[in-house]
């Protein structure tokens, strides 16, 4: 369901004061008043949250680098994808989207925190101000709070701590579906109902996630823009730019957490050239060329690793730790680079100006669903924040808001 927090829906609601004492209708009020004076001052807004963008924010190509540089065991493609932020100036709305992660056992997890301190961080400094704040992100389970719910009262708990003013703002919660294309279809659908459709082709949108996951979104967009979850915001004229929250585990002082996590964005580099495959299957697109080097190179990377790891002595860190992970994932990682030895055989022809069979890329589309899928669901440093990560992150606003004082 959508749950939709509107000041605005005192105008239409003839009979909704009857049921507020003095005391709230003086809140609303001022509420409102706020909201107005904000819409009218939205041009010079925009203006000023644009230049910042333009002078402090990194680019999408200029995080990828950083990103490639820290997992790089050697030259790899170049990344040169693609901001939709032309026309933020003309914008009429502006809204920022915060992809939500699953929760685990109805816990916030550590990756998904890291994206709520990241979009309040940009709200409380000035660098993000939005008119709307979607949370978007459904429950594959029936039962439990979704990812979206979680994040919303995670959001207002962690503003209350630091003192962030977020009178003026709506929220929305799209936690119908789980697909986050079909979360962005619904975003659009209410946003069409309450302001219609050329508003919605002037929005402009900030995507929140963690930085791999924006990289493979853009990634998709470019090279196989038919299946990008992006496409409808497209299509509606919307403009877009990303809003990066760092991913933790890639820099984990763990060695273990550090090795998963590189894995973990390695198998998202994979993803970005499965989508291209089942484009090939499915609407007969050509194979990239830069998607078919981003197989061989995130190939030749997992295995480098690999080998590495299981040369004698080669495990323990320069400060004496060493690496451990369980048998089923070392097997998970094996299987994974056969596979990828097998899809990699397939596309080459392709890449050389042959033909290839369906039947063989349909097996090859559906071998690399399968190894995608064994490596996400049994590699995954992320988990549940602890009491004391908890602890840390309410200490830590509360000494922001004092230091601002």
């Amino acid at each position: 369901f959508f749950m939709l927090f509107n000041s605005q829906r005192c105008q239409k609601g003839k009979s909704f004061f009857s049921f507020c004492n003095l005391q709230n209708c003086k809140v609303l009020r001022g509420h409102f008043d706020a909201l107005i004076k904000k819409k009218k001052n939205f041009i010079l807004k925009a203006e000023e949250n644009y230049s910042k963008e333009c002078t402090s924010d990194l680019r999408l190509h200029e995080i990828t680098d950083r990103l490639t540089n820290l997992l790089s065991l050697g030259k790899i493609p170049e990344y040169s994808t693609q901001e939709y932020y032309k026309g933020h100036l003309e914008s009429t709305l502006h809204i920022a989207v915060v992809f939500c992660k699953p929760l685990f056992e109805n816990e916030i997890s550590v990756e998904f925190s890291r994206r709520i301190n990241t979009t309040l961080g940009q709200i409380k400094y000035g660098k993000l101000k939005p008119d709307i704040i979607a949370f978007i992100g459904g429950n594959a389970q029936v039962k439990g709070i979704s990812g979206a719910t979680a994040g919303y009262v995670y959001f207002r708990h962690l503003s209350v701590e630091a003192s962030v003013n977020l009178i003026g703002l709506e929220f929305i919660i799209e936690e119908k579906m789980k697909n986050p294309r079909d979360n962005l279809n619904n975003l659009l659908t209410t946003l069409r109902k309450r302001f219609g459709d050329e508003a919605v082709s002037k929005c402009h949108f900030t995507l929140i996630s963690s930085d791999y996951h924006l990289i493979r979104i853009a990634e998709i967009h470019k090279l196989s823009q038919r299946q990008s979850i992006l496409n409808p915001l497209f299509e509606a004229g919307a403009t877009w730019t990303y809003l990066f929250a760092a991913y933790p585990f890639c820099v984990s002082p763990d060695p273990t957490l550090a090795f998963l996590g590189r894995i973990r964005v390695l198998a998202n580099d994979l993803t970005i050239v499965l989508v291209n495959l089942n484009g090939i299957v499915e609407f007969n697109d050509f194979v990239a060329r830069e998607n078919f080097s981003r197989l061989c190179e995130t190939n030749r990377k997992l295995r480098t690793m690999l080998r590495i790891m299981s040369e004698p002595g080669s495990s323990p860190t320069s400060n004496g730790s060493s690496i451990e992970i369980p048998p089923k994932q070392w097997e998970v990682l094996e299987r994974s680079l056969c596979a990828i030895h097998e899809i990699q055989t397939v596309l080459t022809p392709l890449v050389n100006g042959k033909s290839v069979e369906k039947r063989i890329l349909v097996s090859a589309r559906d071998l690399f669903i399968n190894t995608v899928k064994d490596i996400r669901l049994s590699i995954d440093p992320d988990r549940p924040l602890n009491n004391q990560e908890w602890a840390l992150t309410i200490d830590k606003t509360k000494k922001e808001k004092k230091r601002k004082v």
